[in-house]
């Protein structure tokens, strides 16, 4: 740059310069992009090959001496270290964003498994503490948006567990007042016991 300072070049040569900054940033923007999508899908594959729909409705209800599920163990285990890894490659604002876009991905996806399921009581008590380890992976994020998203999801499976009769003044509680009301429904319809009279009388 010295050598052109004085020269009619300068202007062409910052403008370039900005150019190919800006190309690199897209290239790298999309190369983090597809890197999250493929953590992601690796993530869904954990899940489909390790739940089973017997974890949410056992078939001795009086029997399960597990703390939380194969699949919560695995995805939790394997999102610690891409987290890990996103802070060693990353620095300033980078990190913060990256991470932020993983844990809301990542949210969704949990969001998303949990509603494939039908919960009995003790399935409901057991994706209660599933949510509870992901909430402990949300917290490593040290995004609050990311907690937050997964403190909301964890007062929604109260809902697959709650009497109900006391169902309106949970959806009423704090966490959950600001909500659709469509979302805690499809929360409550994952219940065993939905079909009852009074389950649906809570959400006609």
């Amino acid at each position: 740059m010295p050598l052109i300072s004085s020269s009619p070049k300068l202007s062409e040569c910052l403008q370039k310069k900005k150019e190919i900054i800006e190309q690199m940033e897209m290239k790298l923007d999309t190369g983090i992009d597809r890197t999250l999508n493929c953590m992601i899908g690796q993530m869904k594959h954990i899940l489909a090959a390790e739940q089973k729909k017997t974890d949410f409705k056992p078939e001795d209800e009086n029997n399960v001496l597990i703390q939380y599920t194969n699949a919560c163990v695995k995805v939790c285990a394997y999102v610690r270290k891409q987290v890990e890894k996103i802070k060693n490659s990353m620095d300033g604002k980078n990190v913060d964003t990256v991470l932020m876009e993983f844990g809301v991905r990542f949210h969704r996806l949990i969001y998303e498994h949990l509603q494939q399921y039908s919960y009995s009581c003790m399935g409901g008590m057991l994706a209660i503490c599933d949510v509870a380890e992901y909430r402990k992976c949300a917290k490593d994020f040290k995004i609050p948006l990311v907690l937050q998203l997964f403190d909301t999801l964890h007062a929604l499976c109260n809902l697959l567990v709650v009497a109900p009769d006391n169902l309106k003044q949970v959806c009423s509680g704090e966490q959950l007042a600001n909500l659709d009301k469509n979302i805690l429904h499809s929360f409550v319809q994952l219940r065993a016991d939905y079909r009852s009279a009074r389950l649906a009388r809570h959400f006609s």
